[in-house]
């Protein structure tokens, strides 16, 4: 894998899944209708956003399958940056990154200049020059400094937040009734006490809003959780995961785990072991 890569203005159809990744990713949205799950956030996406991701939050996309789903992204080692520049021009660029971790940007008048950034990193990827990629990489940098710039003006925040939709409203409150109380034991009765809104219409209303069940990304968050845990301290058995993240009995945990992960948990923890240190830190 290069250090950064490139998926231009893809439009496929997705198998929608959460997921999470030890990379850093810059998401553009040209053009459809979706809504981005994003660990506690959900975002309803319009052309022009950009989303700025630290990788291992879990995140998911759940576009109108009825119109095309056109979308840029960005994977990149940030690592690679200490390598290709001055330190003393790194830490502005990756502050973005590291401060607002999970973020969306609306990029407004400058919505042009990022897709030309990413046509011409998208023609330079696939140039076969000798120097093609190092030049899509100077594009690359120029798209981070514009990341910044955005970052630091006020247009720039989720000024929509304030006018989420009602539905958007709930579904949001549901991820971070979720986000608190993942670890513990709870049914749909306690959302709706915490809410004061029917469990049936949030239950309709998440589905709709995300493409998931509510315990669906229960599941998911809890897994996820089981994965940092694994990921940074390898000393902890299987069983004890099972507990930190919420699962009442170790073969509930093992079974979800294999369903989502494709692999037994002591399985994924073993191959962790085995990784070069330098991918775990």
């Amino acid at each position: 894998m290069r250090p950064v890569e490139l998926g231009h203005r893809k439009d496929h159809p997705l198998e929608m899944t959460f997921h999470s990744h030890p990379y850093y990713e810059i998401f553009f949205f040209h053009s459809g209708r979706c809504n981005y799950v994003i660990g506690p956030n959900v975002y309803s996406l319009s052309p022009g956003d950009l989303i700025l991701m630290h990788g291992m939050t879990l995140h998911t996309p759940n576009p109108d399958t009825r119109v095309p789903y056109v979308r840029s992204m960005i994977h990149f080692q940030p690592e690679f940056l200490h390598e290709f520049m001055n330190r003393k021009y790194i830490a502005p660029l990756l502050r973005p990154f590291e401060e607002l971790r999970n973020y969306r940007l609306q990029t407004g008048a400058r919505k042009d200049e990022v897709e030309r950034l990413l046509a011409d990193m998208a023609a330079l990827q696939d140039s076969p020059e000798e120097r093609a990629y190092e030049r899509f990489l100077l594009r690359f940098i120029d798209l981070l400094y514009v990341v910044g710039e955005l970052c630091r003006s006020p247009m720039a925040a989720d000024a929509v937040d304030g006018v989420r939709s009602e539905r958007e409203h709930h579904v949001q409150r549901v991820i971070d009734f979720i986000e608190s109380h993942y670890a513990e034991d709870f049914s749909m009765e306690d959302v709706e006490r915490e809410l004061h809104v029917s469990r049936h219409y949030l239950a309709r209303v998440f589905k709709a809003w995300t493409g998931w069940t509510v315990f669906q990304f229960l599941y998911q968050r809890r897994i996820n959780q089981a994965k940092t845990l694994f990921l940074v301290d390898g000393e902890l058995s299987v069983s004890e995961v099972s507990e930190r993240v919420g699962f009442k009995h170790l073969s509930h945990f093992s079974r979800v785990f294999k369903q989502w992960e494709g692999c037994a948990p002591e399985q994924y923890k073993r191959s962790l072991a085995a990784s070069p240190r330098s991918w775990r830190s």
